[in-house]
């Protein structure tokens, strides 16, 4: 029987695109930051686009069924990344379209792992967010509908980033904002784009600044909103829903007394946190 604090909620604001041809495995294993070379059918993996320069193009997931791949991309920019696939296909013998397919989520408020359902998977990034599937239409199963709103507070309380309202293409680098803690990053696969940067910047073993989830008392700042101690500003927020946030914070300063718009800045976890999963 279904705990009544599990919900669903189509995520509207995610678009998705098809990769079929017997050369899509190889393309996207060039390009992307996580392994991609022996997904078995259902698998779904968190995975990046980036710059030469190792900065954030395109966060996204990825489903292997037998005859394609289908990228689970946030919906404003799924048009910048089907061009910028696009540009990479020169002689791969691959087809690259939209899916007349929506997103929907299995979550509970809790913040809790979901148990196995059929036609579901687990979001590869963090237990919190629950089960994910493509869909022609809608679900089937009986489950309270949540909103949009609902499951992006949840998202944020658990400290994971995503989509370009989060990280700016091409302004940001994925370490600093947790992609290799969510799984998006396999060091092992040998090259991607902007593979050289990210994993010179891995082997040096320490970050300077990341991200970590917030609590305030009353609503959380605005994006944007500056994090300083005493006079020094030392971080930002790069997303906010209730009282809860997500900041880009230093190193150096995450232990100290933090105020953000008159308010105590409180870190209550996040991806870097010592209880999050760990990276496989």
């Amino acid at each position: 029987m279904w705990s009544m604090s599990i919900f669903q909620t189509h995520l509207s604001d995610r678009r998705v695109l098809q990769l079929s041809g017997p050369d899509r495995v190889d393309f996207l294993q060039n390009l992307v930051t996580q392994n991609v070379a022996e997904l078995p059918e259902g698998a779904c993996v968190m995975t990046a686009l980036l710059t030469p320069q190792g900065k954030l193009l395109h966060d996204f997931l990825i489903f292997a069924e037998a005859d394609a791949l289908y990228i689970d991309c946030d919906a404003s920019q799924a048009d910048a990344l089907f061009k910028k696939l696009s540009m990479y296909k020169l002689r791969a013998n691959v087809d690259l379209s939209h899916a007349a397919l929506r997103v929907f989520a299995l979550w509970q408020e809790d913040g809790f792992a979901c148990p196995p359902t059929a036609g579901f998977g687990q979001d590869p990034r963090h237990p919190g967010l629950g089960l994910r599937a493509l869909v022609e239409t809608k679900v089937t199963i009986t489950l309270p509908e949540a909103s949009l709103a609902a499951w992006h507070t949840n998202r944020i309380r658990l400290g994971i980033v995503q989509g370009p309202l989060d990280m700016a293409p091409g302004t940001v680098f994925p370490l600093d904002y947790g992609l290799a803690q969510i799984h998006g990053v396999d060091f092992q696969k040998g090259c991607f784009i902007g593979q050289e940067v990210t994993s010179r910047v891995h082997r040096k073993g320490s970050l300077k600044r990341k991200i970590h989830a917030l609590t305030f008392a009353q609503d959380a700042p605005l994006v944007g909103s500056e994090i300083s101690h005493g006079s020094r500003p030392v971080g930002h927020i790069v997303a906010s829903h209730g009282c809860h946030a997500i900041a880009l914070i230093r190193e150096d300063a995450r232990d100290e007394d933090l105020i953000c718009e008159t308010q105590s800045v409180v870190i209550s976890g996040g991806v870097f946190a010592a209880s999050a999963p760990e990276i496989s």
